[in-house]
């Protein structure tokens, strides 16, 4: 295996007009979507990961919505104004991924990436009227750090916005019930770990639930909030990278071409 790190990968622009900043971001997230991609995380060509573009923060990166995610490189993402006009790229994205990821980014300068995803496991907790229940030491993480928003159609409408933007609040998880779910990051590397543990937190809910809630021991309210605190404390998830330096060395074994 190879033991490439992040300062180890080529950055040298590719992408027509890419200032150095803006390719690495291309890079970084076109590892994202690789990453889920083989951990499977897929819903055909639907769903989308966005990151903004760090020296043109009115600009964000996102997948044309033909290609599914183990097909995304660097230099096939698109490159779009917060307001929905495309600036640079082949292909288009949904009007639905237009509203949800220019409409979190322009109303969050905190958030450098969104990811969106509809899988078995964060759609089925998004249907429980709990929500997110504190059940493991994956869930403690996200206790009372989730914002819910109520299913009203696809997200096709500019002023669905303003309700998206308040039911996450100033927080990083928002569960769109009946839909899946949203996890923003103050970095790629920050939104891909929440988006595996939050996973995770969904996947063991479902299968615990087969017991019946009555037979499920759930964390106390106290005992959560400090393991939440506790782990904020710590800083970002994998504050030293290994995850994701780990997530990296996968990719250029398994997927290399996410970087062209």
């Amino acid at each position: 295996m190879t033991t490439a790190t992040l300062t180890d990968i080529p950055f040298e622009p590719r992408a027509p007009h890419a200032s150095d900043a803006e390719w690495r971001t291309r890079v970084e997230l076109a590892a994202a979507y690789r990453a889920l991609a083989l951990a499977g995380i897929t819903d055909l060509t639907y769903n989308h990961l966005s990151a903004r573009v760090p020296d043109q923060p009115d600009h964000f990166l996102i997948k044309s919505e033909h290609l599914f995610f183990n097909e995304v490189t660097a230099s096939s993402l698109l490159k779009y104004d917060l307001s929905g006009t495309k600036l640079s790229g082949e292909g288009k994205v949904s009007r639905g991924g237009l509203v949800i990821h220019g409409g979190l980014m322009a109303s969050r300068p905190d958030l450098a990436t969104v990811f969106h995803t509809h899988t078995p496991a964060n759609m089925a907790v998004s249907v429980q009227t709990w929500g997110l229940l504190p059940l493991t030491q994956h869930s403690v993480r996200f206790f009372n750090r989730v914002g819910y928003y109520d299913f009203n159609g696809f997200e096709f409408h500019i002023d669905t916005r303003d309700a998206m933007r308040k039911a996450i609040g100033d927080k990083l998880v928002l569960v769109l019930r009946n839909h899946g779910v949203l996890i923003g990051g103050r970095t790629i590397p920050e939104a891909f770990l929440k988006h595996h543990f939050f996973e995770a937190s969904c996947r063991a809910q479902v299968a615990a639930l087969s017991a019946g809630r009555d037979n499920l021991i759930i964390i106390d309210d106290a005992a959560a909030e400090a393991a939440a605190s506790e782990h904020e404390a710590l800083g970002y998830p994998d504050a030293n990278q290994r995850d994701w330096q780990a997530t990296l060395r996968l990719l250029e074994d398994e997927a290399p071409a996410y970087r062209t």
